[in-house]
C-alpha cells in the first residue's frame, strides 16, 4: 500500500486533520507525519514569529494553543522535514498541510503544494460569482482581499479559527452569517485545519455550496494513489 508523508508547519501528529483525510484515501494507506515545530522549545517557536508587517500563517500546538509563524522562517525547516520523509521514511509522496505556497521546496518525490492547487481550483469555480472566503486568522483578511481583486474575482473575506476547540463552530457560524449578508454565491474555507463540522455549519447558514480545503486536498491525493475502495464507500 502507498505511504503518504504529511508535514505540517506545526507539531505532529495532526490528529485533527489526517484521520479525516485518511477516510477518503484508499483503505490501507499508511501515513508518516513530521512537523516543523517538533522538538522545539516555546522560546524557539516564538523566534519563528512573523516580523512586523509580515502576514503570518497560523498553526496548532499540541498544547491546544495556536501560533502565528513566519512563512519565510519556516521554509528551510519545511525543506528539512520533506527530506526526512523522503530519505528516512521512504514515502511515496509528500503532502504539505498548509495552504501557503511552498513552490521553493525541492524533492525527488512528488510534493503536493496546496498553495498552488487551491487557487487554481477555487478561481475556476468562482468565475462570474461572488466568492466568500474564510481564512483562519483575521490578520490574513486584507491580503486575501487584495489577492482576489488582482485575479478579477469579486470576493468577501472573513475569518474563523479552526483552533478554538468547540468554539470553532460558533466562529464558523458568525463568518457564514457575514458572508451570507454579503450575498456570496460560493464559500471557500481555506485552511486544512477547518473540519467537516465547521463546513456543515457554514453550509446550513449560507445555503450555498461550500469548498473545504481538507476534503479537496484528500480527494486530489486519492487520484494519485492506486485505486482501492475508499473507506467511506465501504462503511
Amino acid at each position: 500500500m502507498p505511504t503518504i508523508g504529511f508535514t505540517t508547519i506545526g507539531e505532529s501528529p495532526r490528529d485533527d486533520i489526517v484521520p479525516g483525510m485518511l477516510e477518503i484515501l484508499p483503505v490501507g494507506t499508511v501515513d508518516v507525519q513530521r512537523g516543523c515545530l517538533d522538538g522545539l522549545t516555546r522560546a524557539e517557536i516564538d523566534g519563528l514569529a512573523p516580523e512586523p508587517g509580515e502576514v503570518g500563517i497560523i498553526t496548532l500546538l499540541k498544547s491546544g494553543d495556536s501560533v502565528l509563524l513566519s512563512h519565510r522562517k519556516i521554509m528551510p525547516i519545511m525543506q528539512q522535514k520533506v527530506d526526512e520523509l523522503v530519505h528516512d521514511a521512504h514515502v511515496d509522496l509528500v503532502v504539505i498541510l498548509c495552504g501557503a505556497d511552498w513552490s521553493e521546496i525541492r524533492s525527488e518525490r512528488l510534493v503536493i503544494n496546496p498553495g498552488k492547487i487551491f487557487p487554481s481550483v477555487v478561481s475556476s469555480l468562482a468565475a462570474g460569482r461572488k466568492l466568500g472566503v474564510i481564512k483562519p486568522s483575521a490578520g490574513q483578511v486584507a491580503q486575501e482581499l487584495d489577492r482576489y481583486a488582482a485575479l478579477g474575482i469579486d470576493a468577501a473575506v472573513t475569518s474563523a479559527s479552526p483552533y478554538a476547540g468547540d468554539a470553532r463552530i460558533g466562529l464558523a457560524r458568525l463568518a457564514a452569517e457575514e458572508l451570507s449578508d454579503a450575498g456570496c454565491d460560493l464559500i471557500w474555507m481555506t485552511c486544512v485545519g477547518m473540519d467537516r463540522a465547521m463546513r456543515d455549519e457554514v453550509a446550513v447558514v449560507t445555503g450555498k455550496p461550500v469548498i473545504l480545503a481538507q476534503s479537496v486536498l484528500a480527494r486530489i491525493i486519492s487520484e494519485l494513489l492506486p485505486q482501492e475502495t475508499p473507506a467511506l464507500a465501504r462503511a
